[in-house]
């Protein structure tokens, strides 16, 4: 019985020590040793890891199990580092645990404490960009923090206003309206969310576009210059990006430069635009352009001779013509100076547009060919003032009024006319200048409803052969000595020598 009494006793002790161990205060009996390099535990909602060192009389070992939060070791000896694995905290609430760590019958708490992730997730873009006019703008949330501070800057106050915020299932809507602005200058303004929850305040950047500006002086679309080698230049003033380019004469307009920008109050840059122009022995024309969100600018770059003389185009449509292919640069309406490539100009097709006078063709001196379509307005064909052509083609699928043509002692030896449906009332009369032209043949589609009645040949001193169908043909004019051996019309006809 005395032994079953000892072990009762003892049963009892041990079960009162094992009772106190349940509190989270440290519990030292029987001279046992044990103590933590800490005894709490607080991290924050991303988790992470903690090392703890243990120093004991005797060897120890660890209870408690969590499934959020981890121990590398649940027994050891005094010296070792028990690290803690916290898992992040997903919840809105703060989590806790009581680890304990026992030798014989002592034992030590340690404390874990992990609070939630606080955090703001943006539902619009972070960076906002808004044009000049008055409007409105949202910025739409979910957060966790709910004592968020929303500020943002005092200048920025005059054009943006928070209206309204409000919550709807969980989500908050912040309303501002924007002011029109009405500056040169783009202004911006940062709407932060901040709490002392949150690692970093959330920034969310509205930029409002300003009123575009932007000036190149000298401001018209034609620059003249002598044949020298010079340095032009250009200001520009802006508030938006450009980007200037040699369009043309790249070869000869050299060096693009763009000066240090300088702002001013207004939010308006100034800047120097310059060139190298090389040195030209005749008259050239290039074009440079300054592009930008705006408006874009062209200028042409024309290096001339002072004294190269006016070329006066009364046509429009050979202006354009030549123009559009770098013949010509032009000055003023219908006015302008021939280019070197005008004067080496070889061709003339002009087939899109109809032509009804040739006045122009002859500021290009070197034309062998030319090719266009006549108008109803074309009376006259007069290339007299050139000398090189040796091929003229009139295309034209309608009635033709022509009265007219004049080669002058241009090499051309044959022309044939053979679209034409007819000619129309008013070209009883039809005259041919040349003095190489050899052989005519005038072929119209309606030879019933042609008006010609008299055609004059007396200039043409060299023509051995003349065909034309038209049916009312009645007088053919020739000079007293001049026979045309090879002569073919449709009708009956008469000469008359004068």
């Amino acid at each position: 019985m005395n032994l079953l009494k000892r072990i009762s006793i003892v049963l009892s002790a041990t079960l009162f020590l094992w009772g106190c161990s349940d509190s989270d205060e440290p519990v030292n009996e029987m001279n046992d040793s044990l103590s933590l390099s800490t005894n709490e535990i607080k991290i924050n909602g991303l988790g992470g890891e903690v090392a703890v060192t243990v120093t004991s009389s005797n060897d120890w070992r660890l209870a408690g199990t969590y499934d959020w939060a981890h121990p590398s070791a649940t027994s050891g000896k005094s010296g070792d580092e028990v690290t803690f694995t916290i898992d992040p905290n997903s919840l809105d609430e703060i989590r806790t645990a009581t680890f304990k760590f026992f030798v014989g019958s002592t034992v030590v708490p340690l404390q874990v404490e992990c609070s939630p992730v606080y955090a703001v997730d943006l539902l619009t873009e972070q960076k906002i960009d808004l044009p000049r006019k008055k409007s409105d703008v949202s910025i739409k949330f979910e957060s966790n923090v709910s004592d968020l501070t929303i500020t943002y800057s005092d200048d920025s106050k005059e054009w943006l206003t928070l209206e309204k915020q409000s919550e709807f299932i969980g989500k908050t809507t912040l309303l501002f309206s924007v002011a029109e602005n009405e500056t040169y200058k783009i202004r911006s303004a940062d709407v932060t969310l901040e709490s002392p929850l949150l690692d970093e305040p959330i920034v969310v950047n509205i930029t409002q576009a300003c009123v575009p500006y932007f000036t190149i002086t000298p401001s018209e679309t034609s620059q003249k210059y002598d044949l020298s080698e010079q340095t032009i230049s250009f200001t520009v003033e802006s508030n938006l990006e450009y980007t200037p380019s040699v369009v043309s004469g790249a070869e000869w307009i050299t060096n693009q430069t763009i000066s240090k920008q300088q702002t001013d109050d207004r939010g308006i840059t100034t800047s120097t635009l310059s060139y190298k122009l090389l040195a030209a022995s005749n008259a050239r024309v290039g074009s440079v352009r300054v592009e930008n969100s705006l408006k874009n600018a062209e200028i042409s770059i024309v290096q001339a001779d002072p004294n190269t003389p006016i070329a006066s185009i009364s046509n429009s449509d050979i202006a354009e013509y030549a123009e559009a292919n770098g013949w010509l640069v032009k000055l003023a309406e219908n006015e302008g100076i021939i280019t070197e490539a005008g004067m080496k100009a070889t061709e003339f097709i002009c087939t899109e547009t109809t032509i009804d006078d040739l006045n122009g063709l002859e500021y290009f001196p070197n034309l062998t060919t030319i090719q266009i379509k006549g108008s109803r307005d074309l009376e006259k064909v007069d290339i007299s003032k050139l000398h090189k052509v040796t091929s003229l083609t009139i295309t034209n699928t309608a009635t033709i009024y022509i009265k007219e043509f004049n080669f002058g002692d241009n090499p051309i030896t044959s022309f044939d006319l053979l679209s034409a449906k007819y000619f129309g009332s008013g070209c009883e009369d039809l005259v041919f200048i040349s003095d190489n032209l050899q052989a005519i043949n005038m072929k119209v589609q309606r030879p019933g409803n042609d008006y010609v009645e008299r055609i004059d040949l007396t200039q043409c001193p060299v023509l051995h052969t003349f065909k034309f169908n038209g049916k009312y043909v009645e007088t053919l004019y020739l000079k007293p000595d001049q026979t045309i051996p090879n002569l073919e019309l449709a009708t009956e006809y008469k000469i008359e020598r004068k």
